[in-house]
Parts: structure tokens; C-alpha cells; sequence
């Protein structure tokens, strides 16, 4: 006879403005953990005296499991990896975490040349670039030992099979158990702030970004499709009005798109002038996350037809087409 799975979310500290960050203990014939706070020594403290409530420690595990490659969720993997037990995420985070020397160039290439396409100015390129390397210092290099493709059984864990959830990140995987409507889900769907569909590079040398608030959204959609009764996520308390939330946020989704229709004109504007102009107060502070913000959006308006983009001197201007939808 299966046991049923025991959920304990243990939360810790991060060093990043986002606040806390949930782990999950799941106890049933086999005893897993899901994700593992950020690298630093009180995050890994709480951790281990979490884990010690429990009569456990990393080497009692049977399988630990990474919903994405974020050093918020990622960063003592690779120390519980140490321990001998196996770590498990989707392909694609194998050149995040493995920190591949040629993908790092090549990611701070891509970066540093859609800045300028987005009209930042260099110095604050530079800033940003500095910014991301320091966050990577929150999670060390590793190699997951396992694979799981979408659809897999969690092994230990009857019910549950691995889902790919991407958007948030390109490697963002979740845990479902459809008969319980239980979702374990990182930072796919979070109860009080929107998950940021965060720029990312394409795979090496291709040409084409991901648009990935187009692909955030569609995984949204596709979470609509199940049942959900209860949500574990990444960040906040657990919830049960999954499908209202994900309602709200495709509607949030678009009022930011319409609120920033509103500021472009027969004049072409670039990335940076609508940063500046929809988020005066944050865009120096927090540039990545804000060029983030309003290219998901604009990709959003330019695939509804109502925004169109112009390639002038290497620099991308956008103006408003007067389409209505």
C-alpha cells in the first residue's frame, strides 16, 4: 500500500527584495525536498534545523527537487547534492546551473546587446550586468543527476507527476497531483504579487528572444485546465482560488498592456523612454525587472497587432498602430 504524501512548506530567508522563499518537505514513500532557499548561512541554518524538526537531515533524503535555476530556489543545491542525493529539473536548466562558461559569455552578451537595442544607456548596462553577476553568487554550480520530462511520475510520491510551467523562467518546472488539486508550484502563480516574466537569452547563438510573457500567459491558460484546489507556491501562503488568481493576473496582464498603448503616439519611442515613463520611480533601481515588465507587454500588444516596432541604427523605436481590440 502507497502512502500519501505529507506537504510541509518551510520557509527562509533571502537576501533579495522578493522576501522569503517557501521550501516544500513532501514525506510519503519517499521523502523529497523541493527547492532549497538561496546560499547563504542563515538560509542554510533554518534550513537544517527545519529539516532536524523532522528527525532529518540532507543525507535522509531520497531525492531533492528544483523547480527552477533562480539562486532564491537553487542555491544549496548543489550542497545537498554533495550528500549523494539526486537532483532533479527539467533539461533546461542544465546551462543555468552548470554555470557552462561559453552560456555565461554568451548570456551577458545577449543582455548587454538588447540593452542597447532598448536604447539603455551604457552605464546602466554595465550596473545591470554587475547586478546579475553578483546574484549568481547566491547558488553555486552543479549538474542535475535526473531529467524528468513533463508527465513523469514524482517517484515516492503516488499521484504526482512533474508539469513544465515555463515563463517566469524557461526551466520552471511544478508538481501536480490531479486526483488531490494539490500544485506545488514555485514561482508560476504566486497569491500576492505577479510572477515577472523575466527576459531571457535564447539558446546559444540563435538570433530570436523568447517573448515570454506570451509563454508565461500560455502556461497560465493551461493551468485553467486543471484542478486546483489547493496551491503551494514559491513565495506567500498556500491558497485555494487558483483559477480566480490566474483569471486576475491574464486581466492585470492586459490593463498593463493598455496602460502602455496609452503612451505611445504617432512618435516611435524606445524601451528605456517607456520604463522611464511607466515606472519613474523604479526604473533605475530596479532596470531589469522593469525592461522586463515592459517588453512581455509590448510583445503582448505587437502580437494583437496594436504596437509596431522599427529597427533604426541598431535601436528598436515602438509606436502605437491604432488598432482596436
Amino acid at each position: 500500500m502507497t502512502k500519501k504524501t505529507t506537504i510541509i512548506p518551510i520557509t527562509l530567508p533571502t537576501p533579495f527584495d522578493v522576501g522569503p522563499v517557501n521550501c516544500v518537505l513532501l514525506k510519503g514513500d519517499a521523502v523529497t525536498l523541493v527547492d532549497s532557499g538561496a546560499k547563504t548561512e542563515e538560509s542554510r541554518s533554518i534550513l537544517i534545523s527545519s529539516l532536524k524538526e523532522y528527525g532529518l537531515t540532507f543525507k535522509d533524503l531520497d531525492q531533492y527537487i528544483c523547480t527552477h535555476y533562480h539562486p532564491d530556489h537553487a542555491g544549496l543545491s548543489k550542497e545537498i547534492q554533495d550528500f549523494g542525493i539526486p537532483v532533479l529539473m527539467l533539461q533546461e536548466a542544465v546551462p543555468y546551473v552548470s554555470v557552462d562558461r561559453e552560456f555565461t559569455e554568451w548570456t551577458e552578451s545577449f543582455y548587454m546587446n538588447l540593452y542597447d537595442a532598448f536604447g539603455v544607456p551604457s552605464s546602466l548596462g554595465r550596473i545591470e550586468l554587475l547586478k546579475l553577476r553578483k546574484y549568481r553568487t547566491f547558488s553555486n554550480p552543479f549538474t542535475p543527476d535526473i531529467l524528468p520530462a513533463p508527465g513523469d511520475a514524482v517517484s515516492g510520491h503516488d499521484g504526482f507527476v512533474f508539469l513544465k510551467t515555463p515563463g517566469h523562467a524557461p526551466d520552471h518546472l511544478s508538481l501536480y497531483s490531479e486526483g488531490e488539486g494539490i500544485l506545488i508550484g514555485g514561482d508560476v502563480l504566486l497569491p500576492h504579487i505577479s510572477s515577472n516574466a523575466l527576459l531571457e537569452p535564447p539558446s546559444m547563438h540563435r538570433a530570436d528572444r523568447p517573448k515570454t510573457l506570451l509563454q508565461y500567459r500560455e502556461t497560465l491558460q493551461y493551468l485553467l485546465t486543471l484542478n486546483l484546489e489547493k496551491v503551494y507556491p514559491g513565495h506567500g501562503e498556500a491558497f485555494t482560488n487558483a483559477h480566480d488568481l490566474i483569471r486576475k493576473r491574464l486581466h492585470d496582464h492586459n490593463d498593463r498592456a493598455k496602460a502602455l498603448e496609452h503612451l505611445l503616439s504617432d512618435q516611435p519611442l524606445t524601451v528605456f523612454e517607456l520604463c522611464a515613463r511607466l515606472f519613474p520611480k523604479l526604473y533605475e533601481k530596479q532596470l531589469a525587472l522593469v525592461v522586463s515588465e515592459v517588453v512581455g507587454h509590448l510583445d503582448l500588444l505587437e502580437s494583437e497587432g496594436r504596437v509596431s516596432v522599427d529597427e533604426k541604427k541598431e535601436t528598436f523605436y515602438y509606436r502605437r498602430t491604432g488598432v482596436v481590440r
